[in-house]
């Protein structure tokens, strides 16, 4: 969670210091509706939720810095000593981001990019009675014990936006990030 709040004042003081600029900005905020984790039949703990801060270098290119968090649950399963383990896992997400963009119409555009950033999971494993399970090194296991909880992350994604006034719109867009499907509120100025 740290990272992200990181990413947003790293985003907001850059922001501040463009303001000057010419240019538009765009602040959008979402919540998916298919978590990465959904495959393995986890259930979602908290929504998915993102947070975009852009700056738009020339009609057809963006620069975003993106941020996101999920938390998950998945289904029982039974350690390699019998005992039953509920697994929860809790993802952050902070990156960069390039939009191509291009507007048809007035209020109307679709995008698409690539996104480099770096993935936080957080993976807590507690018996039946709520204790947490700590993995023998030495013993054999679905999950690696040792497993770093942060990892570099590289994804694409496509978008479109619809501007019913000026300045605040809706967007959707899929991609692989702490969702694959996201949606919101978009602002520009």
């Amino acid at each position: 969670m740290k990272s992200i709040q990181s990413a947003i004042v790293l985003c907001l003081i850059s922001l501040a210091t463009l303001q000057a600029q010419t240019g538009k900005f765009n602040i959008s905020a979402g919540v998916g509706f298919e978590p990465t984790t959904k495959m393995d039949g986890a259930t979602v703990n908290s929504i998915p939720v993102m947070l975009k801060v852009g700056y738009q270098l020339s009609p057809l290119f963006s620069i975003n810095a993106v941020g996101g968090h999920v938390s998950t649950s998945s289904k029982p399963t039974i350690a390699n000593d019998g005992i039953e383990l509920n697994t929860t896992t809790e993802q952050t997400f902070a990156g960069l981001r390039g939009e191509l963009k291009k507007g048809l119409g007035e209020r109307f555009e679709v995008y698409g990019g690539a996104t480099i950033g770096y993935i936080n999971k957080k993976v807590t494993e507690k018996t039946a009675t709520g204790a947490v399970f700590t993995k023998n090194p030495a013993a054999p296991t679905k999950t690696d014990p040792n497993a770093p909880n942060g990892s570099m992350l590289y994804s694409g994604f496509v978008g479109t936006n619809f501007y019913p006034t000026k300045h605040i719109g809706l967007f959707a867009e899929v991609g692989y990030g702490v969702s694959l499907l996201n949606a919101g509120v978009t602002l520009k100025f």
